[in-house]
């Protein structure tokens, strides 16, 4: 009787202690979401501090994703890597980007440029798993401001109509001319 307490106990606390222990081993999609945010920012003041385009290539296939500097050379632009390949986990996966003007894409391979100038393209990434998408990374064009949303995210264009401004009458009309000679009537 008291071995299968002791067993009971031991087990309860293996399993709380193995939930916190993949917690610190497993990282979560907002740990990659994070992860992915600083890189992109590190793109962004490598670009300025080099005076040299940054790429972004990540492969919706493979999970696979590398930062070049992008150099121009007698032959063209030549990409040299500026950090190791990394690979996302399949839980935790880039699922689809969108641009700005809504247009999805989740095939191929993705190309993102941080310019010297401190552009980029704005953009929507949608990080997680197939069956569901767990956060949303946001790219502003300018500033290298990032920005994660919790789940789905996409701006949706306002309803309200704008309102006209009526300015009153024009003042051109209400102008004399102080040379002009008075009109009789």
């Amino acid at each position: 009787m008291e071995i299968a307490v002791v067993i009971s106990i031991l087990g309860l606390i293996m399993v709380i202690v193995g939930g916190t222990l993949r917690n610190l081993i497993i990282p979560s999609t907002e740990d990659i979401a994070v992860k992915l945010q600083e890189s992109f920012k590190f793109g962004y003041n490598k670009a300025q501090l080099t005076n040299q385009a940054v790429l972004f290539k990540y492969d919706f296939e493979t999970r696979e994703y590398q930062f070049f500097l992008l150099k121009r050379e007698e032959g063209g632009l030549e990409e040299e890597p500026i950090l190791k390949k990394s690979t996302l986990p399949f839980y935790s996966k880039i699922v689809k980007v969108r641009d700005i003007g809504g247009k999805p894409r989740s095939e191929g391979k993705l190309h993102i440029v941080f310019t010297p100038q401190g552009t980029t393209t704005d953009l929507f990434l949608y990080v997680g798993s197939d069956s569901e998408i767990k956060r949303t990374i946001q790219i502003y064009r300018y500033g290298g401001k990032f920005k994660i949303h919790k789940t789905e995210y996409f701006p949706e264009p306002e309803t309200t109509p704008i309102q006209k401004v009526s300015y009153g009458l024009d003042e051109r009309d209400e102008q004399v001319d102080s040379n002009a000679k008075p009109q009789s009537k």
